[in-house]
């Protein structure tokens, strides 16, 4: 069976249910009706449905024989944007928009769900399909991990895929290694003395120390820590004082790292601190810090980035799967490549002439919508190989 005339013949479904996805976006862990309509999907299809926690869902297709499981993985929640593009189909949830594509994820593996399930006679094994929640809190896979969703029955191998628009439709992007960075989270505050303005050596100013803090982060990149492993710090905030004639006495700074690999990833809690605490010690001030760690870089397995390679030139044609360079965002799905063997692969969903040209997360995100019959027949191809 050829995946990609069988995702032709369902298109208009598919194309269908990715709009209507668009137009209903719903915020992390907030995917009720999302998570409403899949499962109905998936029971219509004859698939055996799970729920994971409030919004999560897994769904099996038994074959005909037993044997191994493959997961295939779609993320569901959008984004708090406010849409700007003119769109027949744009959001009707004002001041949120699928600005990422989940929404075209959720469409592509349902429709790899409808051509295995018509073919499942020839399948030996099972082909487990995840609809995780609150990617973009970076919590939802480790949620659905923690909930079983790798095991009973125990999956062998996780494969998924991010629509992305800055890369052709038409072409795949099949890499080894780290795809996709580390990402957590941090906050500090920095407390003076605060003075009047024409006394500043009354106080201990807050706005001063945190100005050398912030400098004194970025040497961590450029010094510290090991250049051919990139990593970045970013402060994303900055608020502090009350009046121009008076020297702050606080200052709250909040920013996010990214990191590839796990070393520079479990170190830069301590890089930085060692930096604030310096820092503030030599302005007489105190601090507060916090560090949330978020979700671990994409880390893709070497055997089953070879194996899928090959699967993937199935559908795409050998010329159109590709490597591009490392992304420094990040997705959650590094945390299943913790625990089982996968690999996470790029869709190229980009088309100048259409105005599918701007990035993820802009306002005005769209993507060419001929990449979904070959995102569904990416998913179902890589199934039947592994399955076999």
């Amino acid at each position: 069976m050829n995946t990609l005339d069988e995702a032709k013949k369902i298109e208009k479904w598919i194309v269908e249910i990715r709009r209507d996805f668009h137009m209903n976006p719903e915020p992390s862990f907030k995917e009720i009706r999302t998570c409403k309509i899949v499962k109905e999907k998936l029971i219509e299809l004859g698939i055996e449905v799970s729920s994971i926690g409030k919004t999560g869902i897994s769904g099996i297709l038994k074959g005909k024989n037993p044997g191994k499981t493959i997961a295939l993985r779609a993320d569901m929640d959008a984004l708090s944007v406010a849409e700007e593009t003119n769109l027949s189909f744009k959001s009707k949830n004002l001041g949120f928009m699928h600005a990422c594509g989940h929404d075209a994820h959720m469409a592509m593996l349902l429709g790899a769900a409808k051509i295995l399930t018509n073919m499942k006679d020839e399948i030996d094994g099972n082909v487990k399909f995840i609809f995780q929640p609150a990617e973009e809190a970076s919590g939802g896979s480790t949620t659905m991990i923690e909930n079983g969703v790798l095991e009973n029955p125990k999956v062998d191998m996780i494969y998924g895929m991010h629509i992305f628009s800055l890369l052709e439709c038409g072409k795949a992007a099949v890499m080894e290694g780290s795809v996709m960075s580390a990402v957590d989270a941090w906050e500090l505050t920095i407390k003076g003395k605060s003075c009047h303005g024409s006394t500043p050596w009354d106080g201990h100013d807050a706005v001063m120390c945190a100005v050398a803090v912030i400098s004194g982060l970025q040497t961590i990149v450029s010094r510290v820590n090991d250049a051919r492993n990139p990593i970045g710090i970013n402060v994303g905030t900055i608020n502090g004082g009350e009046r121009s004639n008076v020297i702050p006495g606080k200052v709250k700074i909040t920013g996010s790292n990214r990191a590839f690999t796990q070393e520079s990833h479990d170190m830069l809690p301590t890089w930085m601190e060692k930096i604030i605490k310096s820092t503030c010690e030599a302005y007489d001030c105190e601090y507060d810090f916090m560090y949330k760690v978020g979700c671990d870089a994409v880390t893709n397995h070497k055997n089953a980035v070879e194996f899928v390679r090959e699967s993937v030139k199935k559908v795409m044609g050998d010329e159109n799967v590709v490597k591009i360079p490392q992304r420094m965002s990040s997705d959650d799905f590094g945390m299943y490549l913790k625990k089982v063997p996968g690999m996470y692969m790029f869709l190229g969903a980009g088309n100048q002439k259409k105005g599918c040209c701007h990035p993820h997360h802009s306002n005005n995100f769209m993507i060419d919508e001929d990449s979904l019959i070959k995102g569904a027949a990416c998913h179902a191809q890589v199934a039947i190989d592994f399955l076999k």
